[in-house]
Protein backbone atom coordinates (compact mmCIF):
# COMPACT_ATOMS: atom_id res chain seq x y z
CA UNK A 1 0.00 0.00 0.00
CA UNK A 2 3.14 2.61 0.31
CA UNK A 3 3.81 2.71 -2.83
CA UNK A 4 0.46 3.87 -3.79
CA UNK A 5 0.53 6.65 -1.66
CA UNK A 6 1.45 10.16 -3.32
CA UNK A 7 4.91 11.03 -3.27
CA UNK A 8 5.53 14.30 -1.38
CA UNK A 9 5.45 17.34 -4.23
CA UNK A 10 3.22 15.58 -6.15
CA UNK A 11 0.92 16.92 -9.52
CA UNK A 12 -1.79 15.01 -8.21
CA UNK A 13 -3.82 16.81 -5.82
CA UNK A 14 -6.50 14.07 -4.03
CA UNK A 15 -9.51 15.98 -2.22
CA UNK A 16 -11.22 13.51 0.32
CA UNK A 17 -15.26 14.28 0.58
CA UNK A 18 -18.92 12.85 -0.07
CA UNK A 19 -18.88 10.93 3.14
CA UNK A 20 -21.53 8.23 3.11
CA UNK A 21 -21.84 8.71 -0.40
CA UNK A 22 -23.51 12.82 0.13
CA UNK A 23 -22.08 15.80 -1.17
CA UNK A 24 -20.28 17.77 1.50
CA UNK A 25 -18.42 21.18 1.36
CA UNK A 26 -14.99 19.05 0.59
CA UNK A 27 -17.02 17.26 -2.80
CA UNK A 28 -18.06 21.29 -3.21
CA UNK A 29 -14.40 22.57 -3.22
CA UNK A 30 -13.26 19.74 -5.55
CA UNK A 31 -15.59 20.77 -7.56
CA UNK A 32 -14.98 23.68 -8.09
CA UNK A 33 -11.26 22.96 -8.46
CA UNK A 34 -11.80 20.49 -11.49
CA UNK A 35 -14.38 23.41 -13.05
CA UNK A 36 -11.55 25.90 -13.24
CA UNK A 37 -8.89 23.47 -14.17
CA UNK A 38 -11.38 22.31 -17.58
CA UNK A 39 -12.03 26.06 -18.20
CA UNK A 40 -8.21 26.37 -18.08
CA UNK A 41 -7.80 24.14 -21.06
CA UNK A 42 -7.19 24.62 -24.45
CA UNK A 43 -7.50 22.78 -27.94
CA UNK A 44 -3.73 21.40 -27.76
CA UNK A 45 -4.98 19.42 -24.11
CA UNK A 46 -6.42 16.31 -23.18
CA UNK A 47 -8.90 15.77 -20.09
CA UNK A 48 -8.95 12.19 -18.90
CA UNK A 49 -12.26 11.96 -17.12
CA UNK A 50 -12.51 8.99 -14.54
CA UNK A 51 -16.48 8.16 -14.21
CA UNK A 52 -18.03 5.35 -12.10
CA UNK A 53 -21.12 5.11 -9.64
CA UNK A 54 -21.25 7.68 -6.50
CA UNK A 55 -19.45 10.41 -8.90
CA UNK A 56 -22.66 12.52 -8.52
CA UNK A 57 -21.86 12.90 -4.81
CA UNK A 58 -18.45 13.62 -5.23
CA UNK A 59 -19.43 16.35 -7.83
CA UNK A 60 -21.59 18.90 -6.87
CA UNK A 61 -21.69 22.28 -8.34
CA UNK A 62 -24.88 24.25 -7.83
CA UNK A 63 -26.55 26.44 -10.42
CA UNK A 64 -26.20 29.80 -8.59
CA UNK A 65 -28.45 30.83 -6.26
CA UNK A 66 -29.35 26.84 -5.70
CA UNK A 67 -27.07 26.55 -2.57
CA UNK A 68 -25.77 22.98 -1.50
CA UNK A 69 -28.02 22.21 1.37
CA UNK A 70 -30.94 23.42 -1.05
CA UNK A 71 -29.98 20.78 -3.84
CA UNK A 72 -29.30 18.41 -1.01
CA UNK A 73 -33.06 18.69 0.18
CA UNK A 74 -34.36 18.30 -3.08
CA UNK A 75 -32.50 14.58 -3.60
CA UNK A 76 -33.11 13.54 -0.43
CA UNK A 77 -36.97 14.22 -0.57
CA UNK A 78 -36.97 11.95 -3.77
CA UNK A 79 -34.85 9.82 -2.33
CA UNK A 80 -37.16 9.02 0.77
CA UNK A 81 -40.30 8.82 -1.52
CA UNK A 82 -38.93 6.27 -3.21
CA UNK A 83 -37.69 8.21 -6.38
CA UNK A 84 -35.86 5.76 -9.03
CA UNK A 85 -31.93 6.34 -9.39
CA UNK A 86 -32.75 7.92 -13.20
CA UNK A 87 -35.12 9.94 -11.65
CA UNK A 88 -32.55 11.28 -8.84
CA UNK A 89 -29.83 11.80 -11.41
CA UNK A 90 -32.60 13.80 -13.84
CA UNK A 91 -33.29 16.34 -11.27
CA UNK A 92 -29.16 16.72 -10.53
CA UNK A 93 -28.36 17.41 -13.89
CA UNK A 94 -30.73 20.34 -14.07
CA UNK A 95 -29.63 21.97 -10.79
CA UNK A 96 -25.99 21.21 -11.86
CA UNK A 97 -23.13 23.72 -13.58
CA UNK A 98 -21.08 20.43 -14.23
CA UNK A 99 -23.52 17.30 -14.62
CA UNK A 100 -25.64 16.75 -17.54
CA UNK A 101 -22.45 17.46 -19.45
CA UNK A 102 -21.59 20.52 -17.74
CA UNK A 103 -17.95 18.77 -17.75
CA UNK A 104 -17.70 18.51 -21.16
CA UNK A 105 -18.55 22.10 -22.11
CA UNK A 106 -16.20 23.68 -20.03
CA UNK A 107 -13.22 22.22 -20.78
CA UNK A 108 -14.02 22.98 -24.70
CA UNK A 109 -12.23 23.15 -26.99
CA UNK A 110 -10.03 20.49 -25.29
CA UNK A 111 -10.42 16.98 -26.32
CA UNK A 112 -12.31 14.71 -23.61
CA UNK A 113 -12.02 11.20 -22.87
CA UNK A 114 -14.39 9.62 -19.97
CA UNK A 115 -13.60 6.12 -19.10
CA UNK A 116 -16.91 5.15 -17.47
CA UNK A 117 -17.31 2.16 -14.95
CA UNK A 118 -21.14 1.43 -15.11
CA UNK A 119 -23.15 1.36 -11.49
CA UNK A 120 -26.66 1.89 -13.39
CA UNK A 121 -28.85 -0.96 -15.20
CA UNK A 122 -28.54 -0.56 -19.06
CA UNK A 123 -25.71 1.50 -19.07
CA UNK A 124 -27.25 4.94 -20.32
CA UNK A 125 -23.79 7.25 -19.92
CA UNK A 126 -26.09 10.01 -19.27
CA UNK A 127 -27.39 8.94 -16.20
CA UNK A 128 -23.67 7.63 -14.83
CA UNK A 129 -22.78 10.31 -12.04
CA UNK A 130 -25.06 11.86 -13.64
CA UNK A 131 -23.61 12.38 -17.06
CA UNK A 132 -20.74 15.05 -16.31
CA UNK A 133 -19.24 14.45 -20.06
CA UNK A 134 -22.33 13.95 -21.64
CA UNK A 135 -25.68 15.07 -23.03
CA UNK A 136 -28.52 15.38 -21.30
CA UNK A 137 -31.89 13.62 -22.50
CA UNK A 138 -34.30 15.22 -20.60
CA UNK A 139 -35.93 18.68 -20.59
CA UNK A 140 -36.75 20.64 -17.86
CA UNK A 141 -40.28 19.45 -18.15
CA UNK A 142 -39.20 16.11 -17.55
CA UNK A 143 -37.88 17.30 -13.64
CA UNK A 144 -41.22 18.91 -13.33
CA UNK A 145 -43.16 15.87 -14.49
CA UNK A 146 -40.85 13.82 -11.45
CA UNK A 147 -41.32 16.38 -8.75
CA UNK A 148 -45.23 16.18 -9.78
CA UNK A 149 -45.08 12.64 -9.42
CA UNK A 150 -43.65 12.48 -5.68
CA UNK A 151 -45.88 16.23 -4.57
CA UNK A 152 -43.10 18.09 -4.36
CA UNK A 153 -43.56 20.75 -6.22
CA UNK A 154 -45.26 23.03 -3.83
CA UNK A 155 -42.24 22.20 -1.01
CA UNK A 156 -39.60 22.94 -3.44
CA UNK A 157 -36.91 25.67 -2.71
CA UNK A 158 -37.57 29.16 -4.28
CA UNK A 159 -33.82 28.64 -5.83
CA UNK A 160 -34.75 25.77 -7.09
CA UNK A 161 -37.91 26.75 -8.69
CA UNK A 162 -35.86 29.69 -9.91
CA UNK A 163 -33.27 27.39 -11.84
CA UNK A 164 -35.51 25.04 -13.26
CA UNK A 165 -37.97 28.04 -14.82
CA UNK A 166 -35.30 29.90 -16.08
CA UNK A 167 -33.85 26.99 -18.03
CA UNK A 168 -34.51 26.23 -21.59
CA UNK A 169 -35.13 22.36 -22.78
CA UNK A 170 -32.98 22.76 -25.69
CA UNK A 171 -30.08 24.24 -23.88
CA UNK A 172 -27.89 21.19 -23.33
CA UNK A 173 -28.56 19.78 -26.88
CA UNK A 174 -27.98 22.27 -28.60
CA UNK A 175 -23.88 21.78 -27.62
CA UNK A 176 -21.38 20.62 -29.37
CA UNK A 177 -19.89 17.58 -28.10
CA UNK A 178 -18.04 16.64 -31.39
CA UNK A 179 -14.67 16.59 -28.66
CA UNK A 180 -15.65 14.14 -26.15
CA UNK A 181 -15.36 10.69 -26.82
CA UNK A 182 -17.01 8.62 -23.88
CA UNK A 183 -16.07 4.96 -23.13
CA UNK A 184 -17.68 2.18 -20.93
CA UNK A 185 -14.74 0.18 -19.26
CA UNK A 186 -16.53 -1.78 -16.87
CA UNK A 187 -20.40 -2.89 -16.23
CA UNK A 188 -22.51 -5.66 -14.86
CA UNK A 189 -22.92 -7.33 -18.30
CA UNK A 190 -19.12 -7.23 -19.05
CA UNK A 191 -18.27 -8.85 -15.04
CA UNK A 192 -21.19 -11.33 -15.82
CA UNK A 193 -19.51 -12.73 -18.98
CA UNK A 194 -15.88 -12.34 -17.49
CA UNK A 195 -17.50 -14.72 -14.29
CA UNK A 196 -19.31 -16.96 -16.84
CA UNK A 197 -15.95 -17.50 -18.49
CA UNK A 198 -14.12 -17.95 -15.76
CA UNK A 199 -16.56 -20.51 -14.25
CA UNK A 200 -16.90 -22.63 -17.91
CA UNK A 201 -12.68 -22.49 -17.52
CA UNK A 202 -13.36 -24.28 -14.53
CA UNK A 203 -15.87 -26.66 -15.81
CA UNK A 204 -19.23 -25.64 -14.29
CA UNK A 205 -22.15 -25.84 -16.35
CA UNK A 206 -22.65 -21.61 -16.38
CA UNK A 207 -26.21 -19.60 -17.26
CA UNK A 208 -26.51 -16.13 -16.97
CA UNK A 209 -30.05 -15.43 -15.91
CA UNK A 210 -30.01 -11.37 -16.18
CA UNK A 211 -27.93 -8.74 -16.27
CA UNK A 212 -30.94 -5.96 -15.59
CA UNK A 213 -31.80 -7.67 -12.20
CA UNK A 214 -33.53 -4.72 -9.87
CA UNK A 215 -35.50 -4.68 -6.86
CA UNK A 216 -35.69 -5.38 -3.28
CA UNK A 217 -32.78 -6.97 -2.32
CA UNK A 218 -35.08 -9.14 0.28
CA UNK A 219 -37.21 -10.49 -2.23
CA UNK A 220 -34.42 -10.76 -5.06
CA UNK A 221 -32.01 -12.44 -3.04
CA UNK A 222 -35.36 -15.29 -1.94
CA UNK A 223 -35.70 -15.50 -5.70
CA UNK A 224 -32.21 -16.28 -5.87
CA UNK A 225 -32.30 -18.76 -3.44
CA UNK A 226 -35.31 -20.83 -4.12
CA UNK A 227 -33.73 -21.14 -7.64
CA UNK A 228 -30.56 -22.58 -6.56
CA UNK A 229 -33.08 -24.90 -4.52
CA UNK A 230 -34.48 -26.10 -7.33
CA UNK A 231 -31.03 -26.63 -9.51
CA UNK A 232 -29.74 -28.98 -6.49
CA UNK A 233 -32.92 -31.22 -6.28
CA UNK A 234 -32.69 -31.63 -10.26
CA UNK A 235 -29.16 -32.33 -9.91
CA UNK A 236 -29.59 -34.73 -7.75
CA UNK A 237 -31.22 -36.80 -9.88
CA UNK A 238 -30.11 -39.11 -12.62
CA UNK A 239 -27.53 -36.17 -14.21
CA UNK A 240 -28.15 -33.02 -16.36
CA UNK A 241 -30.43 -34.29 -18.86
CA UNK A 242 -33.31 -34.49 -16.05
CA UNK A 243 -32.40 -30.71 -15.14
CA UNK A 244 -32.80 -29.75 -18.66
CA UNK A 245 -35.69 -32.31 -18.85
CA UNK A 246 -37.84 -30.28 -16.21
CA UNK A 247 -36.75 -26.84 -17.42
CA UNK A 248 -38.34 -27.21 -20.51
CA UNK A 249 -41.72 -27.00 -20.00
CA UNK A 250 -41.29 -23.85 -17.82
CA UNK A 251 -39.46 -21.72 -20.81
CA UNK A 252 -38.56 -22.81 -24.41
CA UNK A 253 -34.88 -21.78 -24.08
CA UNK A 254 -32.88 -24.92 -22.26
CA UNK A 255 -29.86 -24.81 -20.31
CA UNK A 256 -26.38 -24.64 -21.76
CA UNK A 257 -24.27 -27.17 -22.14
CA UNK A 258 -20.71 -26.89 -22.27
CA UNK A 259 -19.05 -26.42 -26.10
CA UNK A 260 -23.22 -24.99 -27.06
CA UNK A 261 -23.40 -21.73 -27.88
CA UNK A 262 -27.64 -21.34 -26.54
CA UNK A 263 -28.40 -17.46 -25.01
CA UNK A 264 -31.22 -16.43 -22.64
CA UNK A 265 -32.62 -13.18 -22.44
Amino acid sequence: MQEMLLKPHSRIQVIEGAKHNLPDREALRAARAICELAEGLTADDLLLVLISGGGSALLPAPKPPVLLEEKEKVTKLLASRGATIQELNTIRKALSLLKGGGLAQAAYPAQVLSLILSDVIGDPVDFIASGPTVASSHSTQDCFEILAKYNLLSSLPKSVETVLHSSSSDSVRSKDYSHVYNVIIGSNSLALEEAKHQAEALGYLTLILSAAVCGEVNRVAKLYGLLIQFVCLSMAGPGVDSLIDKKRPVSPHPFSRRGSSHKRR
